[in-house]
């Protein structure tokens, strides 16, 4: 699958895969919704958390079947119709500086602006695992921040392959006959409302059902250009795999704890910050990939 253009836009596999991806993902979650499970604190509550880590494998599975049986790309085929390929090392090792970088930042304008303050007794970690211990400075920075930092995107990097193989390995190319800016914007948004059932339910926006999914779609918007650019850049699936398992080690890790009480819509790594860091982060990474290219030709 060639990333960069395509001579037209085959809007069945598209379709399938959506309408696949939307109907199993939104069809499960208003089961568990019904079904009492709360996705309001998942970082604690190890069934919501399970389930959500399942259903992160829908679009890429969604993406095996289409391409297998509506594509006919055969087992033999998947390697370049999902861009299965590793690639250059170099980004991976780039990935886990850029990722807590990227979290610093985000906190950290939050703070400077009001929208949060740091809770250096870590109290709220603490009364959230139920330890007879506090939870010091020392252990957080000293282990979980490493942990998270270096552990973390290999954990996280086997349930973000089941996102990636869907929006980055399958859908990213396909919709890029519409033009990259067009594509971009496009899988931002299907990226976001495919979040809608669970942020309706409490997730990252809790008690801003509407607003956090329109959050949603921005900041998946603007984390993609950063994701997207580096996919494309390198040809992998399996770095887009990573970049969003390093990501989420950040963003369901100490940065909540440290912050708590952040304004979801506004501040840390959900809000408006957010999206205006990602953004950045994604028009520097074009400049700089840009550069890349036009050396090699």
């Amino acid at each position: 699958m060639n990333f960069d253009t395509a001579e037209r836009l085959t809007a069945a596999p598209i379709l399938w895969f959506i309408a696949i991806t939307f109907t199993a993902t939104f069809g499960i979650e208003v089961w568990l919704i019904q079904n009492k499970i709360s996705f309001g604190d998942v970082a604690i509550q190890s069934s919501p958390a399970l389930w959500l880590l399942a259903i992160m494998w829908i679009p890429g599975l969604t993406a095996l079947l289409v391409s297998l049986f509506m594509e006919k790309t055969g087992i033999r085929g998947l390697k370049n119709a999902l861009s299965l390929r590793i690639g250059s090392l170099g980004p991976y090792f780039l990935t886990l500086f850029i990722a807590p970088a990227v979290y610093a930042a985000m906190y950290g304008l939050s703070w400077a602006f009001g929208l949060t303050e740091p809770d250096l007794s870590m109290a709220a970690l603490t009364a959230a695992i139920g330890s007879d211990e506090p939870v010091t400075r020392e252990t957080v920075f000293q282990v979980m921040l490493p942990l998270s930092i270096f552990l973390g995107p290999f954990i996280n990097f086997v349930f973000g392959l089941g996102e990636e193989l869907g929006w980055r390995g399958f859908l990213l190319p396909r919709l890029m006959p519409l033009g990259k800016i067009p594509a971009y914007l496009v899988l931002g948004i299907l990226w976001g409302l495919w979040h809608a059932p669970l942020i309706w339910a409490g997730f990252n926006y809790p008690g801003h059902p509407v607003a956090g999914i329109a959050m949603m779609c921005v900041l998946s918007t603007a984390f993609g250009l950063f994701i997207n650019e580096m996919t494309l850049h390198y040809r992998s699936s399996l770095l887009a795999a990573f970049i969003h398992g390093a990501v989420n080690a950040q963003g369901y890790g100490i940065w909540a704890w440290l912050f708590p009480g952040t304004a979801p819509l506004l501040g840390g790594g959900t809000g408006i910050i957010a999206a205006a860091i990602w953004l950045a982060t994604g028009i520097l990474t074009i400049c700089i990939l840009s550069r890349f290219r036009s050396k090699n030709t």
